[in-house]
């Protein structure tokens, strides 16, 4: 119970209202929890909670709203979960407060653009020849893709 408490309290400093932070718990989420999702199913989860309370319409109890900064930090929450685990840290949602939070926004933001980056070292394999008139440009487009492959 303790353990909800203080994670419900870091989802508030989050930037989430109590409803949805609430909300978020009652989705079965805590620390141990957010540390083996993915973002992907972060955004799932809201989708799914906005989905369920649009059909719900007047009957929808409380005041949930999923603010774009409260999501970035929640993410980066789910980061820094991972974080403590993959380095053998205790996880303690009391520890995630301001300065680590902006240190763990920071850390999944430097982590997305090396993925990104690393997406530009990929080889990209030529398209078919639909012309012998381009044949020149299809096999300098080739060389360059089996070049890269074999690592010559």
């Amino acid at each position: 119970m303790a353990d909800a408490v203080t994670f419900r309290a870091a989802l508030e400093r989050c930037g989430f209202n109590l409803d949805t932070a609430t909300e978020i718990v009652g989705q079965g989420f805590d620390l141990q929890t957010l540390a083996t999702v993915e973002d992907a199913d972060i955004d799932g989860m809201i989708k799914n909670v906005r989905e369920t309370r649009r059909a719900l319409g007047a009957d929808a109890v409380g005041d949930v709203s999923f603010p774009f900064l409260a999501i970035k930090r929640f993410k980066a929450m789910r980061y820094w979960a991972a974080e403590l685990i993959r380095t053998g840290r205790p996880l303690n949602a009391v520890l995630f407060t301001g300065q680590e939070m902006v240190a763990a926004m920071t850390r999944l933001n430097q982590e997305k653009l090396r993925v990104a980056s690393q997406d530009d070292d990929t080889p990209k394999k030529p398209k078919p020849l639909e012309s012998l008139t381009k044949w020149e440009i299809f096999w300098e487009e080739w060389k360059s893709f089996t070049g890269r492959v074999r690592g010559t």
